[in-house]
């Protein structure tokens, strides 16, 4: 456990340079229509409902295999099904949501549509899998040498 809590604590100089470096370099210009508008009509603009989706799917699907792998419940427990079921129906509301309702979507569906960005989110997704493995892998394997 402690290893883990330091490893985490060396990440934070990178953590606070990345953060500095992208406030100071990154510098986004709107559009002068988006500019002019009042603070009213930029809140508008913001797909809350849309937000709200994407969260529901993304937290039951994080809780449930959270829940499967932290509390070594079975697969077959209620709660994962539910977890999971959940996650699936905020996502079909998510694209419903995305599609027909928001005129400014969180993530429009012409990116999903098109080859390039649909191959380098899936790219970056099946990375982060693997290396969330392995470090999972690596810490399992370690705790256990330290415990025997």
């Amino acid at each position: 456990m402690w290893l883990s809590n330091l490893i985490q604590y060396q990440q934070m100089p990178i953590l606070l340079f990345s953060f500095v470096l992208v406030t100071a370099k990154v510098n986004i210009v709107l559009p002068d229509e988006v500019q002019q508008q009042s603070l009213h009509a930029k809140l508008r603009r913001i797909d809350y409902l849309g937000s709200f989706t994407l969260v529901g799917t993304v937290g039951c699907l994080l809780l449930g295999f959270s829940l499967k792998s932290t509390e070594e419940l079975p697969w077959s427990s209620p709660l994962i099904w539910g977890l999971l079921l959940a996650s699936v129906v905020w996502c079909i509301l998510f694209v419903l949501v995305e599609t027909h309702w928001s005129p400014y979507p969180v993530m429009p569906m012409r990116l999903v549509k098109q080859r390039t960005p649909l191959a380098v989110s899936l790219a970056c997704f099946f990375g982060s899998v693997a290396a969330f493995s392995a470090v999972s892998l690596h810490s399992d394997s370690t705790m256990i040498g330290w415990l025997t």
